[in-house]
């Protein structure tokens, strides 16, 4: 008791510096935002791999109110090759992924009936950080590839080949400097915006350029500087990059991945962010915020409190930089771990009794396995399991949600093993109806 004691004094006196806080837990790049039937989706490259850039199992986060994102496995998809999933609805009603290999470095489509499958490969296309867009005014999609080609898919909803063969590949052309990677097109009062990631996603130049042009195919002409985001190392956001826009309640956000600034390799230990962009009438994009709560900023409130949140927390131990207090400080991108080889145990004091709906873990790698058990208790000394996987390991994400009808004041988690060999979570939310 007296270590747990220690554990959370020190904690209490960490010092806590701003950085922006991703929208979904965990390393994900490349995010494309996507409104499907009412139902928001962020697909991304699943990240914190290395050191060769291959990947963790592709999932997609889904959320009914962009409040609680829920991970879902892209059913067809092969494991650790896929970068940079982005998804487009036919006229057809199915679902097509555009995106990327990270072996051979080429683009593919896969095809599927519901934003997460199950998909099938059906097209090899080659270019480079495929995105799928369909032109408004001439009701066709095209694929825009990284290699400053537009690529004019076959739109013919009779053809076999239905937005998986290329008809057409047309140049880009205009002020297209510096455009390395994850092109984006956007179309809004009579404009064409064209967005890329400038620089190299390890360095800190990295950031998002954009050009404009009346037609598809261009030329495409910079405005002012031509970047809508860039390194703020005040604000502790480094190298953002690879974006996507989406229009809510008429305001309009972009979704994009920041480094880890504690991370060895930064290009493959990155977090989906979201800011806010206005477009003016002469077609320049002004960044306008920062947006470290999406709901918040959209005047949404949460279905049910999360009655964790800034809780005193214990562990039985912890590492130098990822102590116990993170895992209930509300932030995406700091962490309780502990060092290698030793089991973890995580005690929530909730405060006082409380009506408790449904716990969130939200582990470090959602795609690795663990063993784990969370308890609860109203004395902290005789607990009450709600769920043990410590004989069998189970993979996270399917178990980052446990559904409850308990009253307690404290929670417990215990981490026995994981891939790792580590106990790390970024957060854990305990829900109760307001």
């Amino acid at each position: 008791m007296k270590n747990l004691k220690l554990t959370f004094l020190l904690t209490c006196m960490v010092f806590f510096g701003f950085s922006q806080n991703p929208i979904i837990p965990g390393y994900f790049a490349d995010p494309s935002i996507k409104n499907f039937n009412g139902k928001y989706y962020i697909y991304a490259t699943t990240d914190g791999y290395g050191p060769f850039g291959n990947d963790g199992q592709p999932l997609v986060w889904v959320s009914d109110d962009l409040v609680q994102w829920k991970p879902e496995k892209l059913e067809g998809f092969p494991n650790e090759t896929i970068w940079a999933p982005a998804v487009i609805k036919g006229k057809d009603n199915k679902y097509y992924v555009f995106c990327q290999n990270s072996i051979d470095y080429s683009g593919y489509v896969y095809k599927g009936d519901s934003p997460t499958g199950p998909f099938k490969k059906v097209s090899h296309l080659g270019g480079f950080d495929l995105e799928p867009f369909l032109d408004p005014v001439s009701g066709k999609i095209f694929g825009i590839s990284a290699t400053k080609q537009l690529l004019e898919m076959n739109n013919d909803i009779d053809s076999p080949d239905y937005l998986t063969k290329v008809v057409k590949t047309i140049p880009l052309q205009g002020e297209l400097f510096d455009f390395t990677e994850g092109p984006y097109m956007f179309y809004k009062n009579g404009f064409y915006y064209l967005m890329w990631a400038g620089g190299r996603c390890w360095q800190r130049s990295y950031n998002i350029k954009y050009a404009v042009s009346k037609n598809i195919e261009g030329p495409y002409k910079s405005i002012g500087k031509g970047i809508i985001l860039a390194t703020d190392e005040k604000q502790n956001v480094l190298g953002p990059g690879h974006n996507s826009i989406i229009e809510l309640n008429g305001r309009y956000f972009t979704f994009y991945h920041r480094q880890d600034p504690d991370a060895v390799n930064p290009c493959a230990s990155r977090f989906s962010c979201v800011s806010e962009v206005v477009f003016n009438k002469d077609g320049a994009v002004e960044f306008k915020q920062l947006v470290d709560d999406l709901p918040k900023t959209l005047g949404i409130k949460s279905k049910m409190i999360n009655y964790a949140l800034n809780a005193e927390t214990f562990a039985n131990t912890e590492g130098l930089k990822h102590r116990a207090v993170y895992a209930t400080d509300g932030k995406n991108d700091t962490r309780w771990t502990t060092e290698v080889n030793q089991q973890g145990q995580l005690s929530i004091n909730l405060g006082q009794e409380r009506a408790i709906k449904q716990i969130e873990v939200d582990f470090e790698y959602p795609d690795k396995w663990h063993t784990f058990k969370l308890e609860y208790s109203n004395d902290n000394q005789n607990w009450t399991t709600i769920v043990d996987h410590t004989q069998q390991a189970v993979q996270a994400y399917p178990n980052m949600f446990t559904d409850v009808d308990i009253k307690a004041k404290f929670i417990k988690l215990s981490i026995n093993n994981s891939e790792d060999r580590t106990a790390s979570v970024w957060e854990v939310k305990v829900y109760g109806n307001p």
